[in-house]
């Protein structure tokens, strides 16, 4: 909240004060109660924030026992435990992966490998085949050239056999690679296609597996029998392929971390709740318990600058907002200490409340601060608008509390906004009750959809907490507002509305005792409130205070012309100065009255005020015998005061002189109404009364307009029936 500042400081050049003088003008200086008042709010709120946000230190290590109980200060998640339940489920989803056939890929490099293996074998057997002089011919020798002697052939067969089980790991049967030696080179070259061929085209396109191997052996020998080669060379081929036939399938490695990671999501953190107890005394301290206190800040030192910093400007923020309404829109409020302390008490007992509420270790604990209190307090006490806004602060100020929790700040925000609007157009106390059902009904409506919305439907079991707060806010805003009344000797606008309700007993008896002077008031009031709203006063203060205003004229009723109807005047028989006492005591039998009654100060000083130290010009003259007599002191002709201190004050004086002024002219024509108002302001203004209140020229002339308009209204002119349209009137009702 900004401080309010005062009057421009003094200049340079005034001549300096005594050390003393200065000192006591600086403590009774406005500006400086503001300032103070601004620091202190500030400073406790500070503190009480601080107390829940900032953790106390403990001194603690591994294998050391602990000497306290420590609690959790918030909900945080058990970090060391939650980080092996996601290690377990993540193992586990490895092992699940790995086992299923779902994750695993056919691999391309098998079957380039089979190909590969393919053709090494068959260039081994074309070396041989190329020593025994068969790479040009078949079995039979051709062209006069000699055919390899069978010796050699075995020898060769043999080497290969031993060769493709030592280099490929292939047990091909000596049979079959008899048999591809002996093939011509065309018949060669068409084996190893086929073999290739039919060996890549299975593994590139069949899943093989422990389980398929023979199922996959199977379709490659059905495939080369497909081609139609002789008996010999199909049974060769088919070997060849058949050995180079082996599972296929690699493990997937995204696939298996898309597991691991769906796994390690659908394990729930594990949390710590504020308030549980992390380490008893005397537990020995693992390494668990020092991470948890580390995420919990307990091992920070007490002292933590940047920590109080932060809250300091966060509590200066919320509290400049509030500041910167009261200065734009309620400067009154913004210069009054009074009410600013009374703001400043507000808030710091809403968020005392919301730091002891939410240190209780309970989920739902954070639902029951009394948010609703404040702005209805507000609202009554101060200014529904600013309510509203104190809505916003006060929500934002326990969500800050409570750790930065979202529900606890719009739950609070919400039931906040509900009391403010509840409790503008109440007009007496147990109009609270009913509003209090309202608020803990829209209160019990937002926790239960706040719950989906924070995405924690277990909140949601917490609506019956809304209706709680609100009936009970409403209890203690009721019980609290006479205390804040007569601390801050303020009136609140239930209690003036109270107040004006014609059925209170001292204007019953008003009504009864000098029916004159009440319907005096009545119009006094209206005169007075039409004035306030034109000029920016307290208009139901006014309204009021004018119903009140002359109550000491109870105790001597007839001495008043409003009261006498057809009876004598008691005046005619009593000297000037007994009939100008007994005029001017209504103000102090008006003032004792009030307080016997216990009306507010605010009325009390309306009364008191409202004839200020005017003179009474009747019985003045009639005392000075219109001016012949001399001698005669004329304070002993006037009222004994104060003049007005209030604006409020000054509107219902000048009301009740106008209206009694008014009534008695014989024809009270506009011109000639707002002539004799203004002759009055005048008189009043020449005489001083308002020496001691800020109503300024600008307001007067407010005033006066507001005065000729209801005036003119209730004195307008009336036709004048004819005598025999009366009599023809008559005689239709006969």
């Amino acid at each position: 909240m900004p401080i309010p500042t005062g009057k421009p400081a003094a200049s340079m050049t005034q001549p300096s004060q005594p050390s003393a003088e200065r000192g006591s003008g600086l403590w009774r200086d406005p500006a400086l109660h503001r300032a103070l008042v601004v620091a202190a709010v500030t400073l406790a709120l500070v503190a009480i924030v601080s107390a829940v946000l900032v953790p106390r230190r403990v001194e603690l290590e591994v294998g050391q026992p602990s000497r306290v109980d420590v609690e959790a200060s918030r909900d945080i998640i058990n970090r060391p435990a939650t980080e092996r339940l996601r290690e377990e489920a993540a193992r586990e989803a490895i092992k699940e992966a790995n086992a299923s056939p779902a994750n695993y890929d056919i691999s391309l490099a098998a079957s380039i490998s089979a190909e590969d293996t393919i053709d090494l074998i068959f260039d081994a057997i074309a070396d041989e085949r190329g020593k025994l002089g068969l790479a040009q011919q078949g079995a039979e020798s051709q062209g006069g050239e000699r055919a390899p002697r069978s010796a050699d052939v075995e020898a060769a067969v043999s080497k290969l056999a031993a060769k493709t089980a030592a280099d490929f790991g292939t047990n091909l049967s000596r049979e079959t690679i008899s048999t591809l030696i002996g093939l011509s080179q065309e018949e060669f070259d068409e084996a190893r296609a086929t073999a290739k061929s039919v060996a890549g085209r299975i593994m590139r396109e069949m899943r093989v597996s422990k389980e398929t191997l023979d199922a996959a052996t199977k379709r490659a020998s059905d495939a080369v029998e497909s081609l139609g080669l002789p008996g010999a060379t199909q049974k060769a081929v088919s070997e060849v392929v058949a050995s180079q036939i082996s599972p296929n399938l690699v493990l997937n490695p995204g696939k298996v971390e898309k597991a691991r990671e769906a796994a390690i999501r659908q394990v729930k953190p594990v949390m710590i709740l504020k308030g549980q107890v992390v380490i008893r005394r005397g537990e020995i301290a693992t390494e668990d318990h020092i991470a948890i206190l580390q995420d919990l800040g307990l091992l920070a030192p007490r002292f933590n600058p940047f920590m109080l910093g932060s809250i300091f400007v966060l509590v200066a923020l919320l509290l400049a907002v509030i500041g910167a309404y009261l200065y734009l829109h309620r400067r009154d409020v913004f210069y009054d200490a009074k009410l600013l302390l009374l703001l400043g008490t507000i808030v710091v007992l809403i968020a005392l409340a919301a730091a002891v509420i939410c240190s209780i270790p309970w989920p739902g604990a954070g639902f029951l601060v009394p948010a609703s209190l404040g702005t209805m307090l507000v609202a009554v006490l101060v200014d529904a608008r600013l309510s509203a806004l104190s809505a916003v602060v006060f929500g934002a100020l326990t969500g800050l509390i409570a750790g930065g929790s979202f529900p606890v700040t719009a739950a609070a925000t919400i039931s906040g906004l509900a009391g403010t609007f509840c409790v503008t157009r109440i007009s007496e106390r147990s109009d609270l009750m009913r509003a209090g059902t309202v608020v803990g009904a829209v209160g019990a409506l937002a926790i239960a959809a706040i719950g989906p919305t924070a995405g924690d439907p277990s909140i949601s079991a917490f609506w019956y907490l809304g209706l709680i707060n609100g009936v009970l806010s409403t209890v203690v805003t009721i019980g609290f507002l006479p205390f804040f009344e007569n601390l801050f000797r303020m009136t609140s606008s239930i209690r003036l509305l109270e107040l004006s309700n014609p059925t209170q007993p001292l204007l019953r008896r008003l009504l009864v005792e000098a029916p004159g002077t009440y319907h005096h008031s009545i119009i006094v009031g209206n005169l007075a409130e039409a004035a306030a709203e034109a000029v920016g006063a307290d208009s139901l203060l006014v309204r009021v205070g004018s119903y009140y205003h002359d109550v000491g004229k109870m105790k001597r009723p007839y001495f008043f012309v409003e009261n006498q109807l057809m009876q004598d005047n008691p005046h005619d028989k009593i000297a000037p100065t007994l009939s100008t006492l007994v005029i001017t005591s209504h103000v102090k039998d008006g003032v004792e009255l009030a307080s016997r009654y216990r009306l507010p100060e605010a009325i009390v000083d309306i009364i008191r005020e409202h004839h200020g130290t005017s003179l009474v010009p009747y019985f003045y003259h009639k005392a000075t015998d219109g001016g012949r007599e001399e001698g005669v002191d004329e304070k002993d002709f006037r009222y004994p005061g104060p003049k007005p201190q209030s604006k409020e004050a000054a509107i219902v004086m000048l009301a009740d002189s106008v209206e009694a002024a008014v009534r008695s002219l014989a024809r009270p024509t506009p011109g000639r109404i707002e002539g004799l108002v203004r002759k009055i302001m005048k008189e009043r203004l020449a005489d001083g009364q308002f020496d001691e209140c800020d109503l300024t020229l600008k307001d007067l002339d407010g005033v006066a307009r507001a005065f000729v308009r209801v005036l003119t209204g209730i004195f307008h002119a009336r036709i004048e029936y004819p005598e025999t349209t009366l009599k023809d009137f008559e005689a239709k009702r006969a």
